[in-house]
């Protein structure tokens, strides 16, 4: 069995690609030729791998909201059960607890992965964890990592090895179904409201920083086409981001209360007077709840 190791492993760097999981495996940065979480309740985990097989997974580069490990019915596939802090999971607890850098390493089948192989990303730390009811309705563990690379820095440190879909802020390129960002107009939806979600107001702070989504109300890309714009976002945490994307509510457009939502029922979201939201884009967001609910 091999020695966990944590941090980064002498010899590789970030960036670096791995033309197959053996390849990553010798490499010492993940061992397991399959599992996406290297760990045990005893050291921690010391590093995970994104592949796409949780359907309730958020990968924004710098900010990952990961699913933990177990209750499909095979790799891959549909949740049927429960999941646990048992193996890989208490691992990424004890992380947490511990304040121990994981490595991450994205795989070729996500959208922020390379074109090919598997691509090692660098060290994020864990900033919160939780047991939540997942989208399939069984309880997942979910992880909250950050990166200890802003935004910026790590699309620099990784250069031109995104597979041709993703989209790097600045570039004139464009290829079929690419999805055109600005992450500038992310960071000012956050900058107004200091990282406080609009709906509960908390604040989620990390040994690196705080956390929070600047998330689109209408969507961008197919079926949505929303654009990219200030007025068609809102600041909100994790959780409540996961459930305004997955219509558990919505927002009246003339009132800005919020309807839908255990505990904040007929609240107000807190509005900055720099911040003008268009109405179009909560209509839009209403209309897709109505047709989900």
């Amino acid at each position: 069995m091999s020695i966990m190791e944590f941090g980064h492993i002498e010899g590789t760097k970030v960036g670096q690609i791995f033309d197959s999981r053996k390849a990553l495996a010798s490499s010492g940065i993940h061992t397991p030729p399959m599992g996406g979480i290297w760990g045990n309740k005893n050291d921690g985990s010391a590093s995970i791998v994104l592949s796409g097989g949780y359907e309730d997974d958020i990968d924004e580069l710098d900010y990952i909201l990961y699913t933990g490990q177990g209750g499909q019915d095979a790799p891959g596939g549909k949740q049927v059960a429960d999941q646990e802090f048992v193996r890989g999971n208490k691992g990424l607890q004890l992380s947490y607890e511990y304040n121990l850098p994981v490595r991450v390493t994205r795989g070729h089948q996500i959208i922020n992965g390379p074109n090919q192989g598997y691509r090692y990303d660098g060290l994020y730390y864990v900033s919160e964890v939780e047991r939540v009811r997942g989208k399939s309705g069984y309880f997942v563990c979910r992880f909250h990592l950050k990166s200890e690379d802003s935004f910026d820095t790590l699309e620099d440190k990784l250069g031109d090895l995104f597979k041709p879909s993703y989209t790097s802020p600045g570039r004139a390129t464009s290829t079929v179904n690419r999805i055109k960002r600005n992450p500038k107009i992310g960071e000012r939806i956050k900058e107004l409201y200091e990282n406080k979600c609009q709906v509960c107001n908390v604040l989620l702070k990390t040994p690196t920083g705080a956390i929070s989504i600047g998330a689109h109300i209408r969507g961008l890309g197919r079926p949505h086409n929303g654009p990219d714009v200030i007025e068609n976002m809102l600041c909100l945490c994790p959780n409540h981001h996961d459930q305004f994307d997955n219509y558990s509510f919505y927002i009246d457009s003339s009132s800005y209360k919020i309807v839908g939502l255990d505990n904040y029922e007929g609240k107000t979201i807190t509005l900055s007077k720099k911040h003008h939201i268009g109405k179009e884009f909560l209509d839009y967001h209403h209309s897709e709840f109505l047709k989900n609910n």
